[in-house]
Protein backbone atom coordinates (compact mmCIF):
# COMPACT_ATOMS: atom_id res chain seq x y z
CA UNK A 1 0.00 0.00 0.00
CA UNK A 2 1.31 3.46 -0.90
CA UNK A 3 2.57 5.38 2.11
CA UNK A 4 0.32 8.38 1.44
CA UNK A 5 -2.73 6.09 1.25
CA UNK A 6 -1.80 4.45 4.55
CA UNK A 7 -1.55 7.86 6.25
CA UNK A 8 -4.95 8.91 4.87
CA UNK A 9 -6.54 5.71 6.21
CA UNK A 10 -5.00 6.46 9.61
CA UNK A 11 -6.04 10.12 9.53
CA UNK A 12 -9.58 9.84 8.19
CA UNK A 13 -10.73 6.34 9.17
CA UNK A 14 -8.82 4.78 12.09
CA UNK A 15 -8.49 7.86 14.31
CA UNK A 16 -12.11 9.12 13.87
CA UNK A 17 -13.57 5.64 14.47
CA UNK A 18 -11.46 5.12 17.58
CA UNK A 19 -12.56 8.52 18.86
CA UNK A 20 -16.21 7.55 18.37
CA UNK A 21 -15.65 4.25 20.20
CA UNK A 22 -14.05 6.00 23.17
CA UNK A 23 -16.75 8.69 23.11
CA UNK A 24 -19.90 6.56 23.05
CA UNK A 25 -19.04 3.00 24.05
CA UNK A 26 -17.22 3.80 27.29
CA UNK A 27 -19.88 4.12 30.05
CA UNK A 28 -20.16 7.32 32.12
CA UNK A 29 -17.37 7.91 34.65
CA UNK A 30 -15.30 4.99 33.33
CA UNK A 31 -12.41 7.18 32.31
CA UNK A 32 -9.68 8.22 34.77
CA UNK A 33 -11.20 10.63 37.33
CA UNK A 34 -13.99 11.51 34.90
CA UNK A 35 -16.51 12.18 37.66
CA UNK A 36 -14.59 15.08 39.29
CA UNK A 37 -13.65 16.39 35.82
CA UNK A 38 -17.32 16.40 34.83
CA UNK A 39 -18.21 18.11 38.11
CA UNK A 40 -15.58 20.82 37.60
CA UNK A 41 -16.78 21.45 34.03
CA UNK A 42 -20.37 21.62 35.28
CA UNK A 43 -19.45 24.15 37.98
CA UNK A 44 -17.68 26.39 35.47
CA UNK A 45 -20.68 26.16 33.13
CA UNK A 46 -22.80 27.45 36.02
CA UNK A 47 -20.43 30.36 36.64
CA UNK A 48 -18.53 28.97 39.66
CA UNK A 49 -14.97 29.51 38.51
CA UNK A 50 -13.12 29.82 41.81
CA UNK A 51 -13.46 28.87 45.45
CA UNK A 52 -14.01 31.73 47.84
CA UNK A 53 -12.45 30.21 50.96
CA UNK A 54 -10.24 27.35 52.15
CA UNK A 55 -13.03 25.00 53.24
CA UNK A 56 -16.81 24.47 53.30
CA UNK A 57 -17.29 25.75 49.77
CA UNK A 58 -20.81 24.80 48.70
CA UNK A 59 -22.87 25.75 45.67
CA UNK A 60 -26.51 25.10 44.75
CA UNK A 61 -26.89 22.48 42.04
CA UNK A 62 -29.93 20.94 40.37
CA UNK A 63 -31.00 17.67 41.91
CA UNK A 64 -30.82 15.91 38.53
CA UNK A 65 -27.05 16.45 38.51
CA UNK A 66 -26.72 15.42 42.15
CA UNK A 67 -28.57 12.19 41.35
CA UNK A 68 -26.51 11.62 38.21
CA UNK A 69 -23.14 11.92 39.89
CA UNK A 70 -24.46 10.14 43.02
CA UNK A 71 -22.80 12.37 45.57
CA UNK A 72 -24.91 11.43 48.58
CA UNK A 73 -28.26 12.65 49.91
CA UNK A 74 -27.80 16.36 49.18
CA UNK A 75 -30.69 17.98 47.40
CA UNK A 76 -29.18 21.26 46.30
CA UNK A 77 -26.00 22.07 48.25
CA UNK A 78 -22.89 20.56 46.69
CA UNK A 79 -19.50 20.71 48.46
CA UNK A 80 -16.72 21.59 46.02
CA UNK A 81 -13.67 21.79 48.32
CA UNK A 82 -11.83 18.97 46.57
CA UNK A 83 -12.35 20.65 43.18
CA UNK A 84 -10.82 23.98 44.18
CA UNK A 85 -7.30 23.20 42.94
CA UNK A 86 -8.38 22.04 39.48
CA UNK A 87 -7.09 24.49 36.82
CA UNK A 88 -10.02 26.45 35.39
CA UNK A 89 -8.46 26.97 31.98
CA UNK A 90 -8.45 23.21 31.31
CA UNK A 91 -12.23 22.94 31.47
CA UNK A 92 -13.40 25.94 29.44
CA UNK A 93 -14.22 23.93 26.25
CA UNK A 94 -16.01 21.23 28.28
CA UNK A 95 -17.93 23.88 30.21
CA UNK A 96 -19.01 25.56 26.95
CA UNK A 97 -20.28 22.18 25.70
CA UNK A 98 -22.35 21.81 28.88
CA UNK A 99 -23.75 25.33 28.43
CA UNK A 100 -24.91 24.35 24.93
CA UNK A 101 -26.34 21.09 26.30
CA UNK A 102 -28.23 23.10 28.92
CA UNK A 103 -29.67 25.43 26.28
CA UNK A 104 -31.07 22.41 24.46
CA UNK A 105 -32.28 20.99 27.78
CA UNK A 106 -30.34 17.73 27.48
CA UNK A 107 -30.45 15.48 30.53
CA UNK A 108 -27.17 14.88 32.46
CA UNK A 109 -26.40 11.61 30.67
CA UNK A 110 -26.79 13.11 27.19
CA UNK A 111 -24.88 16.19 28.37
CA UNK A 112 -21.93 14.00 29.32
CA UNK A 113 -21.86 12.27 25.94
CA UNK A 114 -22.31 15.58 24.13
CA UNK A 115 -19.37 17.01 26.08
CA UNK A 116 -17.22 14.02 25.16
CA UNK A 117 -18.16 14.37 21.50
CA UNK A 118 -17.44 18.10 21.53
CA UNK A 119 -13.96 17.50 22.97
CA UNK A 120 -13.29 14.69 20.47
CA UNK A 121 -14.21 16.95 17.54
CA UNK A 122 -12.21 19.88 18.93
CA UNK A 123 -9.14 17.70 19.47
CA UNK A 124 -9.40 16.01 16.07
CA UNK A 125 -9.71 19.16 13.99
CA UNK A 126 -7.08 20.91 16.12
CA UNK A 127 -4.76 17.98 15.37
CA UNK A 128 -5.51 18.12 11.64
CA UNK A 129 -4.56 21.82 11.68
CA UNK A 130 -1.25 21.06 13.46
CA UNK A 131 -0.57 18.15 11.11
CA UNK A 132 -1.00 20.46 8.14
CA UNK A 133 1.09 23.26 9.64
CA UNK A 134 4.07 21.36 11.04
CA UNK A 135 7.15 20.87 8.88
CA UNK A 136 6.89 17.73 6.74
CA UNK A 137 9.93 16.30 8.50
CA UNK A 138 8.05 16.05 11.81
CA UNK A 139 4.52 15.10 10.70
CA UNK A 140 5.06 11.47 11.71
CA UNK A 141 5.90 12.47 15.29
CA UNK A 142 2.68 14.48 15.73
CA UNK A 143 0.63 11.78 13.98
CA UNK A 144 1.99 8.98 16.18
CA UNK A 145 1.49 10.92 19.42
CA UNK A 146 -2.11 11.82 18.63
CA UNK A 147 -3.02 8.37 17.27
CA UNK A 148 -2.09 6.54 20.48
CA UNK A 149 -5.24 4.93 21.94
CA UNK A 150 -4.52 6.57 25.31
CA UNK A 151 -4.38 10.00 23.67
CA UNK A 152 -7.71 9.41 21.90
CA UNK A 153 -9.20 7.99 25.10
CA UNK A 154 -8.35 11.21 26.96
CA UNK A 155 -9.09 13.61 24.11
CA UNK A 156 -12.70 12.35 24.09
CA UNK A 157 -13.25 13.00 27.80
CA UNK A 158 -13.83 15.77 30.33
CA UNK A 159 -10.28 15.40 31.66
CA UNK A 160 -7.86 18.30 31.63
CA UNK A 161 -5.57 15.89 29.74
CA UNK A 162 -7.49 16.77 26.55
CA UNK A 163 -6.45 20.42 26.48
CA UNK A 164 -3.08 19.64 28.03
CA UNK A 165 -2.05 17.15 25.34
CA UNK A 166 -3.23 19.40 22.50
CA UNK A 167 -1.34 22.39 23.89
CA UNK A 168 1.78 20.20 24.21
CA UNK A 169 1.47 19.20 20.54
CA UNK A 170 0.96 22.86 19.62
CA UNK A 171 4.08 23.85 21.56
CA UNK A 172 6.08 21.08 19.87
CA UNK A 173 4.82 22.22 16.44
CA UNK A 174 5.90 25.81 17.12
CA UNK A 175 9.31 24.71 18.40
CA UNK A 176 9.94 22.48 15.38
CA UNK A 177 8.77 25.06 12.85
CA UNK A 178 10.61 27.99 14.38
CA UNK A 179 13.90 26.23 15.04
CA UNK A 180 14.42 25.98 11.26
CA UNK A 181 14.18 29.76 10.89
CA UNK A 182 17.34 31.80 11.07
CA UNK A 183 15.68 34.89 12.52
CA UNK A 184 13.07 34.94 15.26
CA UNK A 185 11.23 38.16 16.02
CA UNK A 186 9.64 39.16 19.33
CA UNK A 187 6.16 38.10 18.17
CA UNK A 188 7.36 34.51 17.74
CA UNK A 189 8.68 34.42 21.30
CA UNK A 190 5.46 35.91 22.64
CA UNK A 191 3.43 33.30 20.76
CA UNK A 192 5.64 30.50 22.13
CA UNK A 193 5.40 31.77 25.68
CA UNK A 194 1.65 32.23 25.39
CA UNK A 195 1.13 28.59 24.33
CA UNK A 196 3.60 27.49 27.01
CA UNK A 197 1.72 29.53 29.61
CA UNK A 198 -1.60 27.94 28.62
CA UNK A 199 0.03 24.50 28.71
CA UNK A 200 1.51 24.96 32.19
CA UNK A 201 -1.68 26.56 33.48
CA UNK A 202 -3.86 23.74 32.17
CA UNK A 203 -2.58 21.12 34.60
CA UNK A 204 -1.43 20.88 38.16
CA UNK A 205 2.30 21.07 38.95
CA UNK A 206 4.81 18.68 37.41
CA UNK A 207 5.50 20.07 33.95
CA UNK A 208 7.52 23.18 34.75
CA UNK A 209 10.56 21.73 32.99
CA UNK A 210 8.82 22.46 29.68
CA UNK A 211 10.39 25.92 30.00
CA UNK A 212 13.74 24.28 29.30
CA UNK A 213 12.63 23.16 25.83
CA UNK A 214 12.90 26.78 24.72
CA UNK A 215 16.67 26.30 24.44
CA UNK A 216 16.03 24.29 21.26
CA UNK A 217 15.45 27.64 19.53
CA UNK A 218 18.11 30.18 18.62
CA UNK A 219 18.09 32.66 21.48
CA UNK A 220 17.39 36.35 21.19
CA UNK A 221 18.19 37.40 24.73
CA UNK A 222 16.08 40.55 24.80
CA UNK A 223 12.97 38.84 23.42
CA UNK A 224 13.42 35.90 25.81
CA UNK A 225 13.72 38.21 28.82
CA UNK A 226 10.70 40.31 27.81
CA UNK A 227 8.54 37.23 27.19
CA UNK A 228 9.61 35.67 30.49
CA UNK A 229 8.92 38.83 32.47
CA UNK A 230 5.45 39.04 30.92
CA UNK A 231 4.30 35.46 31.41
CA UNK A 232 5.97 34.08 34.56
CA UNK A 233 4.01 36.33 36.98
CA UNK A 234 0.75 35.33 35.30
CA UNK A 235 1.76 31.68 35.56
CA UNK A 236 2.36 31.90 39.31
CA UNK A 237 -0.93 33.72 39.74
CA UNK A 238 -2.67 30.89 37.89
CA UNK A 239 -1.16 28.38 40.35
CA UNK A 240 -2.44 30.07 43.51
CA UNK A 241 -5.20 27.48 43.72
CA UNK A 242 -2.46 24.89 44.27
CA UNK A 243 -2.45 26.03 47.90
CA UNK A 244 -5.64 23.97 48.33
CA UNK A 245 -3.73 20.86 47.28
CA UNK A 246 -0.83 21.72 49.58
CA UNK A 247 -3.12 22.31 52.55
CA UNK A 248 -4.93 19.02 51.88
CA UNK A 249 -1.64 17.11 51.57
CA UNK A 250 -0.22 18.44 54.81
CA UNK A 251 -3.31 17.37 56.75
CA UNK A 252 -3.90 14.08 54.92
CA UNK A 253 -4.13 11.03 57.19
CA UNK A 254 -2.82 8.59 54.56
CA UNK A 255 0.20 10.43 53.14
CA UNK A 256 2.82 12.42 55.04
CA UNK A 257 4.68 14.71 52.59
CA UNK A 258 6.96 16.19 55.25
CA UNK A 259 8.07 12.74 56.37
CA UNK A 260 8.68 11.69 52.76
CA UNK A 261 10.63 14.87 52.07
CA UNK A 262 12.77 14.36 55.17
CA UNK A 263 13.49 10.80 54.04
CA UNK A 264 14.70 11.98 50.63
CA UNK A 265 16.83 14.83 51.96
CA UNK A 266 18.35 12.83 54.81
CA UNK A 267 20.51 10.89 52.36
CA UNK A 268 21.01 11.68 48.62
CA UNK A 269 21.24 7.94 48.02
CA UNK A 270 17.56 7.68 49.00
CA UNK A 271 16.64 9.83 45.99
CA UNK A 272 18.59 7.55 43.66
CA UNK A 273 17.05 4.50 45.32
CA UNK A 274 13.48 5.76 44.84
CA UNK A 275 14.09 6.69 41.18
CA UNK A 276 15.85 3.39 40.38
CA UNK A 277 13.33 1.12 42.11
CA UNK A 278 10.36 3.03 40.66
CA UNK A 279 11.82 2.83 37.17
CA UNK A 280 12.62 -0.89 37.35
CA UNK A 281 9.24 -1.79 38.80
CA UNK A 282 7.03 0.57 36.81
CA UNK A 283 8.68 1.29 33.44
CA UNK A 284 6.79 -1.53 31.72
CA UNK A 285 3.52 -0.21 33.10
CA UNK A 286 4.38 3.36 32.03
CA UNK A 287 5.04 2.26 28.45
CA UNK A 288 1.94 0.06 28.30
CA UNK A 289 -0.35 2.68 29.83
CA UNK A 290 1.06 5.37 27.53
CA UNK A 291 -0.22 3.29 24.62
CA UNK A 292 -3.41 2.46 26.47
CA UNK A 293 -4.70 1.01 29.73
CA UNK A 294 -8.27 2.17 30.14
CA UNK A 295 -11.13 2.53 32.60
CA UNK A 296 -9.85 2.40 36.15
CA UNK A 297 -6.69 0.66 34.88
CA UNK A 298 -8.53 -2.66 34.70
CA UNK A 299 -8.34 -3.38 30.97
CA UNK A 300 -6.12 -2.70 28.01
CA UNK A 301 -5.36 -3.86 24.49
CA UNK A 302 -4.25 -7.31 23.42
CA UNK A 303 -0.47 -8.03 23.26
CA UNK A 304 -0.41 -7.89 19.45
CA UNK A 305 -1.80 -4.33 19.49
CA UNK A 306 0.93 -3.18 21.87
CA UNK A 307 3.49 -4.81 19.57
CA UNK A 308 2.04 -3.01 16.55
CA UNK A 309 2.21 0.37 18.27
CA UNK A 310 5.77 -0.45 19.33
CA UNK A 311 6.68 -1.20 15.72
CA UNK A 312 4.98 2.05 14.64
CA UNK A 313 7.16 3.86 17.18
CA UNK A 314 10.27 2.38 15.53
CA UNK A 315 8.88 3.27 12.08
CA UNK A 316 8.40 6.90 13.16
CA UNK A 317 12.00 7.10 14.37
CA UNK A 318 13.42 5.52 11.21
CA UNK A 319 11.09 7.41 8.88
CA UNK A 320 11.56 10.89 10.37
CA UNK A 321 14.04 12.97 8.41
CA UNK A 322 15.42 16.00 10.19
CA UNK A 323 16.70 18.90 8.12
CA UNK A 324 19.00 20.18 10.80
CA UNK A 325 20.55 18.13 13.59
CA UNK A 326 20.93 19.69 16.99
CA UNK A 327 24.31 20.84 18.16
CA UNK A 328 25.86 18.39 20.62
CA UNK A 329 25.39 20.65 23.62
CA UNK A 330 21.70 21.09 22.76
CA UNK A 331 21.30 17.33 22.42
CA UNK A 332 22.79 16.94 25.87
CA UNK A 333 20.49 19.64 27.26
CA UNK A 334 17.48 17.98 25.62
CA UNK A 335 18.40 14.68 27.29
CA UNK A 336 18.89 16.40 30.66
CA UNK A 337 15.55 18.19 30.33
CA UNK A 338 13.73 14.90 29.71
CA UNK A 339 15.62 13.22 32.55
CA UNK A 340 14.92 16.07 34.99
CA UNK A 341 11.25 16.02 33.97
CA UNK A 342 10.98 12.32 34.72
CA UNK A 343 12.79 12.63 38.05
CA UNK A 344 10.66 15.62 39.04
CA UNK A 345 7.37 13.79 38.35
CA UNK A 346 8.56 10.64 40.18
CA UNK A 347 9.69 12.59 43.25
CA UNK A 348 6.47 14.64 43.33
CA UNK A 349 4.48 11.41 43.31
CA UNK A 350 6.70 9.93 46.00
CA UNK A 351 6.31 12.94 48.30
CA UNK A 352 2.60 13.63 47.84
CA UNK A 353 1.07 10.31 46.80
CA UNK A 354 3.11 7.50 48.39
CA UNK A 355 2.73 6.04 51.86
CA UNK A 356 5.74 6.04 54.18
CA UNK A 357 8.00 3.00 53.98
CA UNK A 358 7.29 2.32 50.28
CA UNK A 359 10.16 3.03 47.87
CA UNK A 360 8.10 2.87 44.65
CA UNK A 361 6.40 6.16 43.76
CA UNK A 362 2.66 5.61 43.35
CA UNK A 363 0.03 7.35 41.25
CA UNK A 364 2.01 7.86 38.03
CA UNK A 365 0.53 6.61 34.76
CA UNK A 366 1.88 6.52 31.25
CA UNK A 367 -0.55 9.21 30.07
CA UNK A 368 1.39 11.72 32.20
CA UNK A 369 4.30 11.36 29.77
CA UNK A 370 2.34 11.81 26.52
CA UNK A 371 3.18 15.57 26.39
CA UNK A 372 6.87 14.63 26.49
CA UNK A 373 6.60 11.95 23.79
CA UNK A 374 7.28 14.20 20.75
CA UNK A 375 10.43 15.50 22.43
CA UNK A 376 11.49 11.97 23.40
CA UNK A 377 11.21 10.89 19.75
CA UNK A 378 13.06 14.03 18.67
CA UNK A 379 15.87 13.19 21.10
CA UNK A 380 16.15 9.59 19.87
CA UNK A 381 16.44 10.90 16.31
CA UNK A 382 19.41 13.00 17.37
CA UNK A 383 21.14 9.94 18.83
CA UNK A 384 21.47 8.48 15.33
CA UNK A 385 23.92 11.28 14.47
CA UNK A 386 26.06 10.79 17.58
CA UNK A 387 28.03 7.56 18.15
CA UNK A 388 28.67 8.59 21.76
CA UNK A 389 24.96 8.81 22.55
CA UNK A 390 24.36 5.55 20.72
CA UNK A 391 26.85 3.81 22.99
CA UNK A 392 25.34 5.44 26.09
CA UNK A 393 21.84 4.36 25.02
CA UNK A 394 22.88 0.77 24.31
CA UNK A 395 24.80 0.57 27.58
CA UNK A 396 21.80 1.98 29.49
CA UNK A 397 19.50 -0.64 27.92
CA UNK A 398 21.89 -3.44 28.86
CA UNK A 399 22.23 -2.15 32.43
CA UNK A 400 18.46 -1.84 32.75
CA UNK A 401 17.81 -5.37 31.46
CA UNK A 402 20.44 -6.84 33.78
CA UNK A 403 19.05 -4.87 36.74
CA UNK A 404 15.46 -5.87 35.92
CA UNK A 405 16.42 -9.55 35.70
CA UNK A 406 18.37 -9.41 38.95
CA UNK A 407 15.56 -7.55 40.73
CA UNK A 408 12.90 -10.01 39.55
CA UNK A 409 14.88 -13.03 40.80
CA UNK A 410 15.99 -11.34 44.02
CA UNK A 411 12.47 -10.15 44.86
CA UNK A 412 10.96 -13.59 44.21
CA UNK A 413 13.38 -15.68 46.25
CA UNK A 414 15.22 -13.44 48.74
CA UNK A 415 13.07 -10.40 49.57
Amino acid sequence: MHKETAFKILLYILIPLQLLIFTFLVPPFQKPDEKPHFEKSLLISKGYLFCQKKSNNTVPLEKKYIDFIKRGPEKTDFNIDYLCSFPVISYLPQALALVIASIFKLNPLLSLYFGRLAMALLGYFWFLYLYRKISDNYKLIVLFTFSLPMTLHQISSFSYDALHIMLALTFFTLIMNYRLKKRLDSWIYLKLFFVLFLFLSSKKIGYETFYLFLFLLPFKIKSMIVSTVIFIPFYFLSKITGSYDLQYSLTNLVYNPLQQLNFLLSDPFNILKVIAITTIQRLGFYLQSMIGIFGWLEYGLDPLSYLIYGLLFVYVIVGTIHELSLQKYKTILLFLTLLISYIFIVLLAFVFNTTAGVLTAHGIQGRYFIPFLPFIIFFIIQIKTSPIFQKVLYLSIVIFLISATFYAVFKRYYW
